[in-house]
């Protein structure tokens, strides 16, 4: 059984349909911080006052079942994105970057995992940002001017996602598709993929025609479920690790392609291990051509 994929949500990211569709599909499993009762405050109240719409959040573990898992948004938890939030204050940034939802994703995704499902190898809990937009307020990065200043890769992948006319049919339809079993291999050999191409060498352009081909499967299973597809990009960042050959053309298909990146502000660049193929990032977007690449944050 590979290792599975999940990714960590905000207290809000349940409220927009079409971005949880593509979730449900690029993650095994999702990791949702779940309204609990607090002592200094009405919890239901608050998350009301925030537009998180807790009744709504509910529903949605009820649909998602075990494709969910709950964390409870606890006073443990709660203290730790206040001290993550000073802490990125008191480096004195611009504060007006910084986002709650982002922090909550990083707090879910970097607690060890305890509950891995029964002989699943492990588990790789990564953040799951839903837009271009978010990613570069933590990480900054554009292209990078040769192989040579590269730090990070890109790859980029065509997702086909449901579209049918009611959102909620489309969720459904996602949910069906993340639990069938053909589904599910497809999306393991994405993932696996990107650890081989580093571990072999190969250049970017053998590692796109490879995964072009992969993402075509994947897509062709979502398209035959559903007779409206929305069509969305799938990113996944990662360092440069020992073994990734960064020399050569940058390669670009149909339905894939890599960007060689470097961070913008060196002093956010993320922290993980030397030579790891593990995704830093991973993120979703509507976006109208592949390898381009990511623009420097204003």
């Amino acid at each position: 059984m590979p290792l599975e994929r999940w990714g960590s949500l905000s207290v809000n990211d349940h409220v927009d349909t079409r971005a949880l569709v593509a979730n449900v599909l690029l993650y095994d499993r999702l990791v949702v911080p779940v309204m609990t009762e607090q002592i200094d405050r009405d919890e239901r109240a608050y998350w009301k006052s925030r537009g998180w719409d807790p009744d709504l959040q509910l529903a949605r573990l009820d649909t998602l079942e075990d494709l969910a898992v709950r964390r409870p948004w606890d006073a443990v938890r709660r203290e730790a994105f206040r001290s993550r939030k000073r802490e990125l204050e008191a480096e004195q940034r611009d504060t007006a970057w910084i986002d709650a939802g982002t922090i909550t994703r990083e707090i879910l995704a970097q607690e060890q995992v305890v509950d891995i499902p029964a002989g699943n190898p492990g588990v790789r809990v990564v953040a799951a940002y839903n837009s271009t937009a978010a990613v570069q307020h933590d990480f900054p990065v554009v292209n990078a001017a040769d192989h040579l200043s590269a730090q990070a890769y890109l790859l980029s992948r065509r997702l086909a996602t449901p579209d049918l006319k009611d959102p909620e049919d489309s969720l459904r339809e996602a949910i069906k598709l993340s639990r069938a079993p053909d589904f599910r291999d497809r999306r393991s050999e994405l993932y696996d993929f990107q650890g081989l191409a580093v571990a072999r060498g190969w250049t970017p352009s053998e590692t796109v025609e490879r995964m072009s081909e992969m993402t075509d499967k994947y897509n062709d299973i979502v398209k035959s479920a559903t007779n409206k597809v929305r069509w969305r990009f799938a990113f996944t960042v990662c360092l440069i690790g020992v073994g990734f050959a960064t020399a050569g053309p940058v390669g670009a298909a149909a339905s894939a392609a890599v960007s060689l990146l470097q961070f913008a502000v060196l002093d956010r660049k993320p922290t993980i291990d030397a030579g790891s193929t593990e995704p830093v990032v991973m993120f979703h977007d509507i976006q109208t051509r592949l390898g381009i690449g990511l623009q420097a944050a204003p």
